[in-house]
């Protein structure tokens, strides 16, 4: 060790090799070279937000005990991120009242008087995207999961999942409505 490590580990009170030494100067220095300020207030971002196995298993939660992909656990939370800038910390903040409230399931949840509207508005986001397979409703809409929907999985052993458009006319406006004059004749 050399005096300077030496001198840091008796500082932090634990023993610091030079190669932890090392390498925390050269994240320190990149952070700072990339933006100083903003690239830590990134870090401190990601910090907040939970990791894809943690959205994975509050998203189980959520949707009733059924087992997820994770896969798309990861997707879905990218994809809503994109959407809503502080997803991250409404996840965070939803995970600790899930936590402190040790309900049993999502309906549990949802009866508790002190559940406010910005966790209600977190949970109906993530619910909806794992059930309709889709981030958003507008026309910025993303499509994540298809046939892995939450939707299909009731009728699953019964019907196929749809690969093709609801009919004709599906895909574009409705024809205007035609009126068709009763003349009293039966076909």
């Amino acid at each position: 060790m050399t005096d300077m490590t030496r001198v840091i580990a008796q500082i932090v009170r634990f023993p610091v090799s030079r190669r932890t030494l090392l390498g925390s100067a050269a994240v320190a220095g990149s952070a700072l070279a990339l933006g100083g300020v903003a690239s830590l207030a990134v870090t401190d971002a990601a910090a907040a937000s939970p990791s894809p196995a943690e959205f994975l298993r509050l998203s189980e939660f959520l949707t009733g005990g059924q087992p997820l992909e994770e896969g798309l656990a990861t997707r879905f939370q990218a994809a809503l991120a994109r959407r809503d800038p502080r997803f991250g910390d409404a996840v965070a903040a939803l995970q600790r009242y899930v936590s402190d409230s040790r309900a049993a399931g999502i309906d549990e949840l949802l009866d508790r008087p002190d559940l406010g509207e910005p966790l209600r508005k977190t949970i109906t986001q993530i619910v909806s995207a794992w059930y309709l397979g889709i981030v958003g409703d507008d026309a910025e809409t993303e499509l994540v999961a298809y046939a892995q929907a939450l939707m299909y999985r009731p009728t699953k052993d019964v019907l196929v999942v749809p690969s093709y458009g609801g009919g004709p006319d599906s895909w574009g406006e409705k024809p205007a409505a035609t009126h068709t004059p009763d003349t009293g004749k039966k076909p």
